[in-house]
């Protein structure tokens, strides 16, 4: 098994076995930051297939800086990629949500906290997919990838106000969401 900068190395040389390495170790969690980013399968197995041409493209722009660096660098390849499919698509900048719908968030007393540490991370990453394009990739940017509201702004041709507000307005609609699932399920097992 290749470390990190001879898999970099080896696909700099154009040698297979390193890049079917580069794929193997990296694919799963590319696929799934990939999907947290456009929400269905089809499409992020073509991003996942677009970050690795340009990766294997652009590899002799590499520059290995220790262990993690190449995860690093993939990550945002496909960050940029997911991006770049959603301008595409022309669905970044939809907010199917008005805010006039969205209400208040949940009550602090009405939020289920010790039941949402119980939630399997499937589900709530699927209920963030579930969440409109922009509200989604503005809270993926900041919440799990750790961007700030300037670089998504930046990122995302927007403001950081609005940066702002579509992050608050993905927060409200998926404690909606959390809140409902978790009666759901209280319903079904008291049945």
């Amino acid at each position: 098994m290749m470390n990190e900068l001879e898999i970099s190395l080896g696909c700099k040389r154009g040698n297979p076995n390193a890049q079917r390495e580069l794929f193997d170790r990296y694919s799963a969690h590319l696929m799934a930051l990939i999907y947290r980013y456009v929400g269905d399968d089809d499409d992020a197995k073509d991003v996942l297939q677009d970050t690795y041409i340009k990766a294997y493209d652009s590899i002799d722009s590499f520059a290995w800086h220790g262990d993690g660096s190449l995860k690093a660098w993939l990550v945002r390849i496909a960050v940029n990629t997911s991006l770049n499919h959603l301008r595409s698509k022309k669905r970044l900048k939809a907010t199917s949500v008005p805010v006039e719908m969205l209400g208040d968030p949940p009550d602090d007393d009405e939020a289920p906290s010790s039941e949402v540490n119980n939630l399997d991370a499937s589900t709530i990453l699927e209920m963030i997919a579930e969440l409109p394009d922009g509200y989604r990739t503005v809270f993926n940017l900041y919440c799990l990838d750790g961007y700030s509201h300037q670089q998504i702004a930046e990122q995302l041709g927007i403001s950081e106000k609005s940066s702002s507000s579509q992050l608050a307005r993905a927060k409200v609609l998926l404690a909606r969401k959390i809140k409902r699932f978790i009666e759901e399920k209280d319903k079904t097992t008291t049945l």
